[in-house]
């Protein structure tokens, strides 16, 4: 039996799979989820050694929600969130970023397992460094982008119009423009608001975070 019990949670199915099946070749024992309301019931049965989160989880409670309220729980587990967002700002309500201890890996780096591993193990260890918080590397994806320009481009990406995002942000259509404006530069697109360049914004956006979900904000109560 395994000394070292993981939950994974993760919403897309054959990713949550391979997840799992990578950690145990390992000698983890492994649980998985694919929601919160889930990873809950088996956070409370199992009583996990170490949390692989990925932060979009679907509509609700997010992945920083439920390591917030777990680790209030059990402060001693090990988390490693595993996402696509190069860093908290782009998930709603977490532009500070995380605590310290918590291990943030890029799903991209992937194509080496052994970064998940030397995460996981050293999360579970409270060892956490650096090297194993892919948000703080000054070389990632938007790492430039404002917390304001972040909000803005997530709005186009929703298809909104102009006065659409003017109303959601509460400000001038006029200072919405030369909010788009900038955070399209920010990005390296034309600062033209013609369609093209709108188009070209938001797919370069989403091909970096990816379709992101609009998450509550409530805690998870476990």
């Amino acid at each position: 039996m395994s000394s070292r019990l993981v939950l994974v949670v993760e919403d897309d199915d054959l990713l949550r799979e391979l997840i799992a099946t990578a950690l145990e070749v390992r000698g983890y024992a492994v649980q998985t989820a694919s929601n919160v309301v889930d990873a809950k019931k088996l956070f409370h049965a199992t009583d996990p050694d170490g949390l692989v989160l990925d932060v979009d989880l679907g509509p609700g409670p997010n992945g920083f929600d439920f390591a917030q309220t777990a680790l209030k729980e059990a402060p001693g587990t090990g988390v490693v969130f595993l996402t696509q967002l190069p860093d908290p700002r782009f998930a709603v309500e977490n532009e500070q970023g995380l605590p310290n201890g918590i291990a943030y890996i890029r799903k991209s780096a992937l194509a080496d397992l052994n970064v998940l591993y030397d995460a996981l193990d050293v999360a579970m260890r409270g060892e956490v460094t650096p090297l194993h918080r892919h948000d703080l590397d000054k070389s990632r994806p938007f790492a430039a982008l404002t917390v304001k320009q972040i909000e803005v481009l997530h709005l186009m990406s929703q298809g909104k119009s102009n006065a659409q995002i003017a109303t959601a942000r509460g400000t001038s259509l006029k200072a919405t423009e030369d909010a788009i404006r900038r955070a399209c530069q920010a990005i390296g697109i034309d600062s033209s608001l013609d369609g093209n360049s709108r188009t070209a914004a938001v797919s370069k956006y989403l091909s970096v975070v990816g379709i992101r979900a609009d998450y509550k904000s409530d805690q998870v109560s476990i």
